[in-house]
């Protein structure tokens, strides 16, 4: 990946309203503008004015554009046969529409540019006015695409269309208009998943270098908390899904807390925040069971990872040790079933209880609140360093490895295999125990290995979902100065 200067952001969000001429293309996009403007303000760019028509698919006699941003119209095209394709550009209007674009204020709301056809698709016409629109990165840019010309267009723009819109369909207009408040609230989400990014490297970091007792269940109560003031702020709340992948994305980032393992933790706890919400509806019940389904995967995930490891043997070692416990003692402890879901419902119900009083609050307290704009300030301020050069990630099989090596990662295993031997167990078990525990792990570690959170945008616009990849690449455009 080079610098960000090699590859300017570009909107947020790229969208082709597609058609043959006739069609409604402009008519679609004036109506856009029209909704836009009464709604989230000024709107930038321009759409074609067509002169009188041969017949209905072929062009006009001539193109005027009306500049959004003042209301004039200005003359554009003028056809003229003895040329291919069959139009002259009045030079003027060429350059008042570059000064435009040199002078386009950066992260403008909507740009509206239309329309791209034949002479774009040769890299002339409206075309190049793009390198200036890419570098000033407005949230959506609408683009009035001829039909067929898709794919040369792309390629010319060096950039895939994130959405295409059929100018004939009958939804066209409601396609646009969800797209736009979808943006917002995908904005909305990348702000909270990069704030609670920013909590889990500063505070989480502290939490752990400090060992304070129980910060596990601190730290994804708070995981909890986040996702439910999130929310309250969308009209689809399931989409809270986001805001841990995101804050686990960044903490894989941080030279400081790059670990695999809470990454991998906090991404599950999103997946069981948002499936409680997607069953049980975004309501006090099951915001607050997902805040307890949260709370108790922070008390069993490192035992459900010790027995991805150690198997059953790691709960036969635990009954060896009770009964021992009671023959040589006299003292009687639980099994381990019964230990291990006694500690998840005390997580449970903590974790809950805190999601359960996030939902009555409906928005964070002051501290919180502070502490939420104090980590969204120091991130939006990351890239505005001139010259700064983007944060490298760390090497992904040193990462992954860094948890595999840790003394507290074997300790289990060597703890099981001196109750076997204790037991009276072969050492040839005990070598098998330890091969099995090698084994798994390096499979783990080779998994984990796969994980590039610095390329999920990218990977999640290739697969269509131009959502979370705004929400994901401007929170990590935000942390790190790039964006994929």
């Amino acid at each position: 990946m080079s610098s960000a200067s090699a590859h300017p952001p570009g909107p947020g969000l790229l969208i082709a309203v597609t058609g043959t001429p006739g069609t409604g293309k402009t008519r679609l996009l004036a109506e856009l503008a029209g909704w836009h403007g009464t709604r989230h303000g000024r709107t930038e760019g321009f759409i074609a004015v067509a002169g009188s028509r041969a017949a209905p698919d072929e062009g006009a006699a001539d193109y005027r554009l009306q500049l959004l941003g003042t209301g004039e119209e200005v003359p554009w095209l003028v056809r003229d046969e003895s040329l291919c394709p069959p139009y002259r550009f009045d030079e003027t209007t060429r350059a008042r529409l570059h000064a435009w674009a040199e002078a386009l204020p950066a992260d403008c709301p909507l740009v509206l540019m239309d329309e791209f056809a034949k002479f774009e698709a040769r890299g002339e016409g409206l075309l190049p006015l793009w390198p200036a629109v890419r570098r000033a990165a407005p949230r959506i840019v609408v683009l009035a695409v001829r039909g067929g010309l898709e794919a040369e267009i792309e390629s010319k723009l060096g950039q895939r269309f994130d959405l295409r819109i059929a100018a004939g369909a009958p939804d066209a207009l409601e396609q646009l208009q969800r797209a736009c408040a979808d943006f917002g609230e995908w904005t909305r989400l990348g702000l909270f998943g990069g704030a609670a990014g920013g909590i889990e490297m500063t505070a989480g970091s502290a939490l752990h270098a400090a060992k304070i007792p129980l910060r596990g269940l601190m730290l994804s109560s708070l995981q909890g908390a986040m996702m439910t003031f999130t929310g309250f702020g969308l009209a689809r709340p399931g989409r809270v899904i986001w805001v841990p992948f995101i804050s686990a994305g960044l903490k894989a980032l941080s030279p400081a807390g790059n670990r695999l393992r809470p990454m991998l933790a906090i991404c599950m706890q999103g997946l069981l925040y948002g499936s409680a919400v997607q069953v049980a509806g975004w309501n006090f019940f099951g915001v607050t069971l997902g805040g307890a389904l949260i709370g108790a995967w922070a008390a069993t995930q490192g035992i459900v990872l010790q027995l991805l490891l150690l198997g059953g043997e790691l709960v036969k070692a635990y009954d060896s040790m009770v009964l021992w416990l009671a023959d040589n003692w006299g003292i009687a402890a639980p099994g381990l079933p019964w230990l291990i879901a006694g500690w998840a419902l005390l997580h449970a119900l903590a974790a809950g209880g805190v999601t359960a009083v996030a939902w009555r609050l409906r928005a964070p307290p002051k501290k919180l609140r502070d502490l939420i704009d104090r980590e969204t300030a120091r991130i939006a301020a990351t890239p505005a360093v001139a010259g700064a050069a983007p944060v490298r990630p760390p090497s992904r099989w040193r990462t992954a490895a860094r948890d595999f090596f840790r003394w507290q990662f074997w300790l289990p295993m060597l703890f099981v295999a001196a109750i076997m031997l204790a037991a009276g167990r072969s050492w040839e078990a005990v070598a098998w125990l330890v091969l099995r525990f090698f084994a798994v792990g390096i499979v783990l570690l080779a998994l984990v290995s796969l994980l590039r959170p610095a390329r999920w945008a990218a990977q999640l616009r290739r697969l269509g979902w131009w959502g979370p990849a705004h929400a994901v690449g401007s929170a990590f455009a935000r942390r790190t100065g790039r964006r994929d």
